[in-house]
């Protein structure tokens, strides 16, 4: 029997890729031993392949040398809004105007509402950036699991996706950075499962469309390795599985895809999905007992998803995802460490500014604004991060805060707590989602219960409050008014603003209702959105209480 083409590839690919994740998670412990000279190689990078462009000419700043200092002192500090007027000049140029890269694509944040960004996707940085930060974390996870390429139906990446690609700018390609379609160049993105049916551009885009095709080829197989961006994605796999699963078991008895001849009928595999779909609370590794590990972010608000990937991936391994966004890469997993990681040194010459600086405001006036540099960082602190990007975006900052867990060899061990200005605020008590969070899981700890996903919002009125949903395994009024009562002891803790506010009357108390285990996990799937399915965030902070009944199933 002939063998597929996609298994043709995936068995040229195997070898290659591996050796390929190898060197680059090298290279990446190697700069995280000299992140000092790494920084310095960035910088250096940066400022060659833009010196020479015509934004940097015409600002003067082609005079600048490899020295970070000057660096710091001649070039501001930048808002993405602040590049618009020359990348909008890029888009006809493709090139030329803020590095002497050529623009490839143009990269679409993941945001629902506003105007998509436009981030510059050059030749130089997919090729000496981007693509070695997504080697290197393949590589972690081939040293800790290299079973994950025991064979071509090891791995289910759910992380990146082939789509065709139908918004454009000025000719190029505008999509999400998740979108590895079409390659670029031999040195693009090529996995061995790429060519896999279940992973080009013919899978439907939609995201149950994609998922079922996804499903439909892997199970019955030794899957070993699920892959993921988000938590959620992993849990809207699993309840996918429930709800299209007699469908999926005839499929696979019948030898057919969505009722269309597809291949051979495949009986076991059908039988044992019916056992599996018997138990009502089934996991995935009743589902496929070979599977070893899984991978997504597990920390911040992702983290709150813990319980629920306990669960559905009972005895399973885990690992984390990259700390990134559309802009850049801001860690990069080298263990299991599942709170904490390394600083990507060797992605961006990173600068620091201590959170409790008024950094917004500052931006805003234009002024010189002091930064710390990698070896500056204190272990203990939350600090604005600011990134130079080999792309063109310098000194960009994101409005990202990250907090230093510790420093190894000179490099800081970093998470994402929050975004700046991403808070609540009614008389200036200013509540972050960590302090809701921290509030939150005392109160949860008071009645003996884990923290899981919540929603808060702010509730309008002559006496002002927050409203909180949380998930728990049984509620109930009396647990409600325990937890309200609790969460607000909590908050009077942690925030004094807070707690002045409420003991003058100027706020009512927090009210936490209590709702049932996947409620607000439904509530979250029911807004995802087929253009930003792969990245979409679960966000805790809601600008409104619009949720509650919603998720109250009022």
């Amino acid at each position: 029997m002939d063998i597929p083409y996609w298994q043709e590839h995936w068995h040229e690919r195997r070898e290659p890729f591996a050796e390929e994740c190898r060197q680059a998670r090298q290279d990446l412990l190697a700069d995280l031993k000299d992140p000092g000279t790494a920084q310095r190689r960035v910088l250096a990078d940066v400022i060659d392949m833009s010196a020479g462009s015509v934004h940097w000419r015409e600002r003067g700043y082609d005079v600048v040398a490899s020295d970070h200092d000057r660096f710091r002192s001649v070039l501001p500090v930048m808002r993405y809004e602040d590049f618009v007027p020359e990348i909008e000049r890029e888009t006809r140029t493709k090139g030329g105007i803020l590095t002497c890269s050529p623009v490839m694509r143009w990269l679409k944040t993941s945001g629902t509402t506003g105007t998509p960004k436009r981030v510059p996707y050059t030749l130089h940085w997919l090729l000496t950036y981007r693509i070695p930060a997504m080697k290197a974390m393949w590589g972690t996870y081939l040293e800790h699991h290299p079973e994950l390429l025991d064979h071509p139906y090891a791995t289910l990446d759910t992380q990146t996706v082939r789509e065709d690609v139908l918004d454009f700018v000025h000719g190029i390609e505008h999509q999400a950075v998740s979108n590895r379609h079409p390659q670029i160049n031999s040195r693009d993105w090529n996995p061995p499962w790429f060519e896999s049916p279940w992973f080009g551009p013919d899978v439907p885009t939609g995201h149950e469309g994609r998922m079922y095709h996804r499903l439909r080829h892997l199970v019955g197989k030794d899957l070993h390795y699920i892959s993921a961006i988000n938590p959620s994605t992993l849990i809207s796999l699993r309840d996918l599985v429930e709800v299209h699963g007699p469908a999926l078991v005839r499929d696979l008895r019948e030898g057919t895809l969505e009722g269309r001849p597809y291949g051979e009928p495949d009986e076991r595999a059908a039988a044992h999905l019916e056992q599996v779909l018997r138990t009502p609370d089934f996991t995935f590794k009743d589902l496929w007992p070979s599977l070893t590990l899984y991978t997504c972010w597990l920390s911040a608000s992702a983290g709150l998803y813990a319980a629920k990937l306990d669960a559905v991936f009972p005895g399973v391994a885990k690992l984390p995802f990259m700390s990134c966004g559309t802009e850049g890469v801001t860690t990069i997993p080298v263990d299991d460490s599942l709170h904490s990681q390394p600083l990507a040194v060797g992605q961006a010459f990173f600068e620091f500014v201590p959170a409790e600086v008024p950094l917004g405001e500052l931006v805003k006036v234009g002024g010189p604004i002091d930064t710390l540099l990698v070896h500056e960082v204190e272990q203990g602190r939350d600090y604005h991060l600011i990134m130079t990007q080999g792309n063109g975006l310098y000194r960009l900052w994101t409005g990202d805060v990250y907090h230093v867990d510790r420093i190894a060899d000179g490099t800081p061990w970093v998470h994402f707590v929050h975004r700046d200005g991403v808070f609540h605020s009614f008389t200036g008590e200013k509540i972050t989602e960590a302090q809701v969070t921290e509030a939150i899981t005392r109160g949860l700890a008071a009645s003996g219960l884990r923290t899981g996903l919540y929603m808060c919002g702010p509730r309008w009125g002559e006496l002002p409050g927050y409203v909180v949903v949380a998930e728990v395994p049984e509620p109930s009024p009396e647990l409600g008014r325990a937890l309200s009562t609790a969460v607000d002891d909590a908050l009077h803790e942690i925030n004094i603003e807070y707690a002045s506010k409420r003991d003058s009357g100027r706020l009512g108390p927090i009210e936490v209702h209590p709702v049932p285990p996947d409620a607000i996990a439904a509530y979250v799937e029911s807004r995802r959105q087929t253009g930003n399915a792969t990245q979409y965030k679960y966000k805790p902070f809601q600008r409104d209480t619009d949720f509650v009944d919603v998720v109250n199933g009022r």
